[in-house]
């Protein structure tokens, strides 16, 4: 096995490099290469630290994860040393994800000022899209006579009451229980037939019979919404939580970062083509 590079007495081998980079989405070639050789080296000095500190794992947690791993992997090892290695691997995985927690546990507040600074600074991210409620109709495709029984249906529907009342006796979707509703949803969320022709009406509006893959329709839209700025008090919660997960993750960038700064000296690029 080709060694690629050492961090304290740990070896990162090609195979391990390799492996990593196929998990870039996105990334090819000698930088996909380099930035999967990254976190292998910061997993290692992660893994220092946490052995430093006393972390360890247990049968029971190298067990469960083994598990794991045994269901994912197409070939087993092919002899007892790639079996150490994967072992290793697990065990090294288990105790880095402990010492990450640990790391990340600090706790992190953000006051609603801060929070309010932000939401004000970037509003124009904040808004919920343009979005319509609608009920339909559906008379299956594979029902006998399906698109002149539309046709009769539709011609008999004059006002929403109408389409209510015709929607509870004929419609063939399980929708009809509730009228046909089909909640709100915004641009790309439904099938593209129905999005055109519910973005199309207006409130009370009725569309003519149109088909979709399903069968053939008839669409009353109920309701609609402009794409409008959601309140800061209904994202308040979310946002706040979302920041605090962020404020521990920039936490654990500029640890490695420090590691990698203290520790400079213990981190040896063996094969100058992980390099750029």
């Amino acid at each position: 096995m080709h060694l690629v590079a050492k961090v304290f007495d740990l070896d990162i081998f090609e195979e391990e490099v390799l492996g990593e980079s196929k998990k870039l989405i996105g990334k090819d070639g000698s930088l996909a290469l380099v930035q999967a050789l990254n976190r292998l080296i910061d997993r290692c000095l992660l893994f220092h630290e946490a052995i430093s500190a006393g972390i360890s794992a247990s049968e029971a947690e190298f067990d469960n994860a083994l598990l794991e791993v045994l269901e994912d992997i197409e070939t087993a090892p092919a002899d007892a040393e790639q079996t150490r290695m994967m072992e290793e691997r697990i065990r090294r995985k288990i105790i880095v994800r402990k010492y990450v927690r640990q790391v990340c546990a600090r706790d992190v507040s953000i006051a609603d000022s801060q929070l309010l600074a932000f939401y004000e600074d970037q509003k124009e991210v904040f808004f919920a899209p343009e979005a319509v409620r609608a009920s339909h109709i559906l008379i299956r495709a594979d029902a006998p006579d399906a698109f002149a029984k539309a046709k009769e249906l539709r011609s008999r529907i004059k006002t929403p009451q109408d389409f209510i009342d015709a929607c509870c006796s004929h419609s063939q979707c399980p929708s009809g229980m509730r009228c046909g509703d089909l909640g709100w949803f915004p641009r790309g969320q439904m099938i593209s037939e129905i999005e055109d022709v519910a973005f199309s009406l207006q409130p009370g509006q009725i569309s003519d019979v149109f088909k979709t893959v399903h069968g053939w329709h008839i669409l009353m839209v109920t309701d609609r919404k402009t794409q409008q700025t959601v309140p800061f008090e209904e994202i308040r919660d979310s946002l706040k939580a979302r920041l605090e997960q962020l404020e521990k993750e920039y936490f654990l960038i500029r640890h490695v970062n420090d590691l990698r700064r203290d520790f400079q000296d213990k981190i040896h690029i063996l094969d100058g083509g992980y390099t750029l």
